[in-house]
């Protein structure tokens, strides 16, 4: 009986997964365990995911104003709510998975909600960092630097982890375009018509960093084959692992280790640098892709 409950969890706890190579090691051993842990307990109450990425954004409020003190222990404190809010950002999604929960409007409430959490955090910071004594210019080009390199650095391992499911799931970008979310966008109202708005521009920011996907197809190819999927992830995962290490879930861990040692102004100087080596994995990514197409790897 024991060996089924556990086998049992264990499903559910696959089941609630991405595709495997989209987390990175951070969320794999960390993140994830603990969404999943509040996902199963929630999955047995009506409680939808978009609760769930609500009280997310909530706690990524309370992480910001507890920042604004600009006290060592009010960092801290920041950095720990700010891993209870990427906790349950994590548990949003394996919710969704979990119980089938699923709603476009909930993936784009979801990359608004992450967004407005590093807003706070990062506004908080400011404003903490101002009043723990750093001048005002020089604490706002340090956040301003630092917060546009985090944005930057997520945003495009985003995109590529997103490019890989669709790559090895053999469905393109099917409802990842441009075009898609301005079609919602026209047929939605008010809030909802300006989110999808958001996040056709957003999808066009990041297409910017796919130059190689652009690239025309050998001649007589005409659909991906199983060789060239499995060429694709067994090119793509291992450098997908090392890139998560400049993803949304590692910027969060590297805010508590600087709070923890009471230097989180280091933490944007850091995020800057990540960004730099975002750079580097962006033309991994199109070598990956120009590489695939120089060799052919389809049917024809």
């Amino acid at each position: 009986m024991a060996a089924k409950r556990t086998g049992r969890f264990r499903a559910a706890y696959e089941r609630s997964m991405k595709l495997r190579g989209m987390d990175g090691p951070v969320d794999l051993c960390l993140y994830r365990p603990i969404g999943f842990a509040i996902a199963w307990c929630l999955s047995r109450t009506k409680m939808r995911p978009n609760a769930v990425t609500l009280f997310s954004l909530l706690l990524g409020v309370a992480a910001g104003a507890a920042a604004t003190a600009g006290t060592a222990s009010g960092f801290l404190l920041c950095a720990i709510l700010f891993q209870a809010s990427n906790c349950f950002d994590c548990a949003d999604g394996q919710l969704a998975r979990l119980t089938g929960r699923f709603s476009r409007e909930g993936r784009i409430l979801d990359g608004v909600s992450d967004y407005a959490v590093n807003i706070c955090v990062y506004l908080g910071s400011l404003a903490g960092l101002v009043r723990s004594g750093d001048g005002r210019l020089h604490s706002l080009l340090l956040v301003a630097a630092g917060g546009a390199a985090m944005a930057f650095s997520c945003a495009f391992y985003d995109r590529a982890v997103t490019r890989y499911a669709a790559q090895v799931e053999g469905r393109g970008d099917e409802g990842e375009e441009p075009e898609a979310a301005l079609e919602r966008a026209a047929a939605s109202k008010g809030l909802l018509r300006l989110l999808w708005r958001a996040y056709a521009g957003y999808l066009r920011l990041q297409a910017l960093g796919d130059q190689g996907a652009k690239l025309p197809a050998p001649a007589g190819v005409k659909e991906t084959s199983e060789a060239s999927k499995k060429a694709y992830s067994e090119l793509m995962m291992p450098l997908l692992m090392a890139w998560s290490f400049a993803g949304p879930s590692a910027h969060v861990l590297y805010f508590l280790v600087f709070a923890a040692i009471g230097k989180p102004r280091l933490f944007f100087v850091a995020a800057v640098v990540v960004a730099g080596v975002t750079v580097l994995f962006l033309v991994l990514q199109q070598l990956v892709d120009l590489r695939l197409r120089a060799k052919g790897f389809a049917e024809e």
